[in-house]
């Protein structure tokens, strides 16, 4: 099963079943650095792929 995980300008495969944090950290990033979202919809990291699922990987900013 394949899915894709958007994030910053890599698109990248799944083999799903796999959760989007094992994904985020299997390409060396860190997954609490990210917001990811389902169809436009946030969800959290613990979410597991499933086939043909997309989800897009949003990086976070902080400051002070």
């Amino acid at each position: 099963m394949d899915a894709v995980l958007n994030i910053g300008n890599r698109e990248l495969k799944i083999s799903a079943p796999i959760t989007i944090e094992d994904a985020v950290l299997s390409v060396n990033e860190h997954p609490d650095a990210f917001l990811y979202l389902l169809n436009g919809r946030p969800v959290p990291m613990t979410t597991l792929f499933e086939d043909k699922m997309t989800v897009d990987a949003l990086r976070v900013a902080s400051g002070g």
